[in-house]
C-alpha cells in the first residue's frame, strides 16, 4: 500500500495568566516533511520569548498523507 506525504502543520499552546482562558494556540502550516522536534520546539521556545511569561505546554504535529 502506498502512503504519500500532502503537508504537516503545528500547533503551540502558550499558557499565561494574562491570556482570557490562560492559553493562546499558535498554530503553522506548511511544516517541512523532514522537521525535527528538535526543530519545532525551538520555533515553540522562540514563541515563549514574544510575551513576558509564557510557558510552552503543548506542541502538537499534524501530518497528512493520502493513502492509495
Amino acid at each position: 500500500m502506498a502512503k504519500t506525504w500532502l503537508s504537516n502543520s503545528v500547533a503551540f499552546s502558550l499558557t499565561n495568566d494574562t491570556y482570557d482562558n490562560g492559553t493562546l494556540d499558535r498554530r503553522f502550516n506548511n511544516i517541512a516533511e523532514d522537521a525535527t522536534p528538535e526543530q519545532l520546539l525551538a520555533v515553540g521556545d522562540a514563541l515563549t520569548t514574544l510575551h513576558a511569561g509564557d510557558i510552552l505546554t503543548t506542541t502538537i504535529l499534524t501530518t497528512k498523507a493520502q493513502i492509495a
